[in-house]
């Protein structure tokens, strides 16, 4: 039952969040960019790897669509990463992250899920940036 209402409760911040998305989104994340790899030194590489590494894909793929280098992602796609990132940077999401390990859990949780959703959008940067997409998205 607590899975039930974690659930819910993730929907429902979504659903919220992603009703006023705009572009000024994007400033906000990049301008939250040292705070954001601040918080990730702190996550755990070797328990959260995807997180890791999909989140700084995310950051540079945010930066390249600001810039207009990177524009053949939909508007809806770059959206649900910039709410990813914020959301990973929230401290006070549906379990804080001053819990060790479990604070974290959510975030993956959830972030895997919005990046599960726009894979291919994600993959399709990889092979644009000449990246290994395997080290994204094994």
């Amino acid at each position: 039952m607590n899975n039930i209402n974690n659930n819910k409760k993730l929907y429902d911040y979504l659903k919220k969040e992603t009703a006023p998305l705009s572009p000024e989104k994007l400033d906000e994340v990049i301008k939250k960019e040292k705070r954001i790899k601040e918080k990730l030194k702190l996550l755990d590489k070797i328990k959260f790897p995807k997180l890791f590494y999909q989140l700084q894909l995310s950051l540079e793929m945010i930066k390249d669509y600001k810039n207009k280098k990177y524009r053949t992602i939909p508007w809806r796609s770059v959206g649900l990463v910039v709410l990813a990132v914020l959301y990973f940077l929230n401290p006070f999401d549906l379990m804080p992250d001053l819990m060790p390990v479990l604070g974290y859990t959510d975030d993956a949780i959830a972030v895997a899920a919005i990046f599960k959703s726009l894979q291919e959008d994600l993959k399709n940067y990889c092979v644009w940036k000449n990246y290994n997409v395997e080290k994204y998205f094994s």
